[in-house]
């Protein structure tokens, strides 16, 4: 078992999750690191107008938290629900970060998962302001390709930008 497991067993809290069920919303506190052990969460703004905006899709083997509420202490700027039943193991990132300091593999481990993150986080900022909401929806059937069966029309549409009738036309033309 590698050190980093060691750390989630030790101070890791298992939640099982309801479909609807939030681990944390937005404007809450939350310093957790969730690791998805099952199920499928989605991660979404409630935007000023009250529409929600899903920022991710997080399937199995999945790990989020809220950056700014992990590092800084502020409240968290979205929103963490689940969409299946599933369980996550909550650890607190102070745990991760204070034993990270004194362990070189676990410090790797962390620094990997920051790099991934930022990554994912670039990737989505490029396609919301880049790609068209065609290129946004078939990125998302390449790189989740199992999501349409686990995710509503709305959710869908929700996470490329359009409302649900115009990712019909989308799905509609990509059909041809």
């Amino acid at each position: 078992m590698s050190r980093f497991q060691e750390l989630v067993v030790e101070h890791g809290r298992e939640k099982a999750l309801d479909p609807g069920e939030h681990v944390f919303s937005q404007g809450d506190s939350d310093s957790n690191v969730y690791f998805v052990k099952t199920g499928l969460l989605k991660a979404y703004y409630i935007r000023a107008d009250g529409k929600e905006h899903i920022k991710s899709f997080l399937p199995e083997g999945s790990i989020i938290g809220s950056m700014v509420a992990l590092v800084d202490g502020d409240a968290c700027t979205f929103s963490l629900q689940a969409l299946e039943d599933g369980v996550v193991v909550a650890l607190p990132y102070a745990k991760l970060e204070l034993a990270a300091q004194n362990d070189v593999d676990l410090a790797n481990a962390l620094i990997a998962f920051l790099s991934t993150y930022g990554k994912r986080k670039e990737r989505r900022e490029y396609e919301l302001l880049s790609l068209s909401p065609e290129d946004r929806f078939a990125i998302l059937l390449e790189t989740m390709p199992d999501i349409a069966d686990r995710v509503s029309q709305a959710d869908m549409a929700a996470y490329v930008g359009v409302t649900p009738q115009a990712l019909s036309r989308i799905k509609r033309r990509m059909a041809k």
